[in-house]
């Protein structure tokens, strides 16, 4: 792992880790942003980082084009294994008593440390890496924003810390981001599937008092939910179909911090980057490079970014993930 260091100008504090075998591509990440917020100043985000000239090919000649036919069942991959996780749960254990038990008959995206050494079969463990955040040792008198909390992880830590918290997130498969092709073979049952039953429990063991909030991001209104001190979102730009939108709505709630982790490709250097996925997989829209990623920020209406750390983190039973970029922006 090499780790690189450009100072700080104009608000944006850039230190990297880079993994080796990147190393040798990624010269200057974020450099572009930088040197634009030293001439215009940090709120210039006037038009997009790079223009593309009338006609050019952005992803190559057009002659390496194929014909590509998708099959759309690959799309609901990811809800059928939640149900299936549920139907064998109610089949094994169809009356769950102790927590372990219930624990055992729900789908986990986060592994979270329960009472009395119950500990949720994530498929993200974080736990390691809370320390590379940066949170604040105290959020007392804070007012925090998570947004896609999903089973509640970084909510619970934000508590431990003294916020008050409110946990944002949809409620039920239906409310996804996902391709035509893809709702459209989905039925009743899969649309259904609740994505809140984790937190649910979680929160009742932990005896938390975690304000739940059931709505879209791109719902956010501060008439409606007030304002936030600290605002973080993790792993959710990449499962929207319009991000900027989103990052516009938390900008909208945000008085102080965004704290936000999502993916990046390493392999895209240059702002202006993105790889469009299509949501088609685990509803995954976007792969942004880093410097695009942090640019979106600006976009959105943020003075300044940060670049406090980058990670890779594999789901549970691989040994790879994508690489994931923690920014800290401020309103």
């Amino acid at each position: 792992m090499t780790t690189r260091s450009f100072g700080t100008r104009a608000g944006l504090r850039i230190t990297v880790e880079i993994p080796d075998e990147w190393a040798h591509r990624i010269r200057k990440p974020l450099d572009r942003i930088r040197r634009r917020q030293e001439r215009h100043g940090p709120r210039a985000t006037s038009g997009p980082a790079t223009t593309a000239q009338e006609g050019q090919l952005l992803f190559g000649d057009h002659r390496m084009l194929r014909t590509v036919e998708r099959e759309p069942s690959a799309g609901l991959a990811f809800i059928e294994g939640r149900i299936s996780t549920l139907e064998a749960a109610t089949e094994n254990c169809s009356e769950p008593q102790t927590l372990q038990e219930q624990v055992d008959a729900l789908p986990w995206y986060h592994t979270i440390d329960l009472p009395g050494g119950v500990v949720t079969p994530g498929a993200f463990d974080h736990r390691d890496l809370v320390a590379r955040y940066g949170i604040p040792a105290s959020l007392a008198k804070r007012a925090v924003l998570d947004v896609a909390a999903a089973d509640g992880f970084w909510s619970f830590e934000f508590e431990r810390r003294g916020g008050r918290v409110t946990a944002l997130d949809i409620a039920t498969t239906d409310d996804i981001d996902l391709p035509g092709p893809v709702r459209a073979l989905a039925d009743e049952r899969a649309l259904s599937t609740s994505l809140r039953n984790g937190f649910d429990l979680a929160r009742s063991a932990r005896r938390s008092r975690v304000t739940p909030l059931t709505k879209s991001v791109y719902d956010l209104d501060p008439g409606v939910d007030g304002l936030f001190d600290l605002v973080h979102a993790g792993d959710v730009l990449l499962h929207l179909r319009d991000p900027l939108r989103a990052l516009e709505q938390i900008r909208a709630v945000c008085t102080g911090e965004l704290l936000l982790s999502d993916v990046f490709d390493p392999g895209l250097v240059g702002d202006g980057l993105t790889r469009y996925t299509g949501g088609w997989h685990t509803a995954g829209w976007w792969l942004p490079s880093l410097d695009t990623l942090a640019q979106m920020v600006l976009d959105a209406g943020f003075a300044s970014v940060e670049l406090v750390t980058t990670y890779m983190l594999a789901i549970q039973g691989s040994t790879w993930g994508p690489w994931r970029a923690v920014i800290r922006a401020r309103a």
